[in-house]
């Protein structure tokens, strides 16, 4: 994997992540007008991941990193296996974010230990709120089973 496939796969996840947020904010509208907010700030959340990856696209900064020399050994390829999400629901919605927000932390967890300096940091606290986000979508969940 090259790095520019690897910053447009890290984008992809962040849409899709984006949509299904989108996606449950009109779900709540109908369903739980209180948790439209939530759904708001996460879809705010993507999008400015999102958009701090496609800065990284657009200047360059991460060629001549310490990860070209890592991409092909850092098994990134799990992270990119979720397919376009369908949920029926909005506790599958929930379920499958939580799944999607756990790869983006592990994924951003690895590339925080790879670079140093502020690209690691970077990379930590963008991991740090996709824990953030789990941990909203937890409560979420929890508030829809009762």
């Amino acid at each position: 994997m090259k790095l520019e496939e690897l910053l447009q796969k890290i984008v992809h996840q962040e849409n899709e992540l984006y949509n299904l947020y989108k996606l449950g904010e009109t779900f709540a509208t109908y369903e739980y007008p209180s948790l439209i907010e939530h759904f708001q700030w996460l879809a705010s959340e993507e999008l400015r991941h999102r958009n701090t990856i496609e800065k990284f696209i657009g200047e360059g900064t991460l060629e001549n990193t310490a990860i070209i020399d890592y991409i092909d050994s850092l098994s990134l390829e799990p992270y990119f296996q979720d397919e376009r999400a369908e949920p029926q629901t909005l506790t599958d919605l929930v379920l499958e974010a939580l799944i999607r927000e756990k790869h983006s932390y592990e994924l951003y967890k690895k590339l925080s230990q790879i670079f140093s300096g502020s690209l690691s940091e970077i990379f930590r606290m963008m991991a740090q709120e996709e824990l953030k986000h789990a941990y909203r979508l937890k409560i979420i969940y929890e508030g829809l089973e009762e």
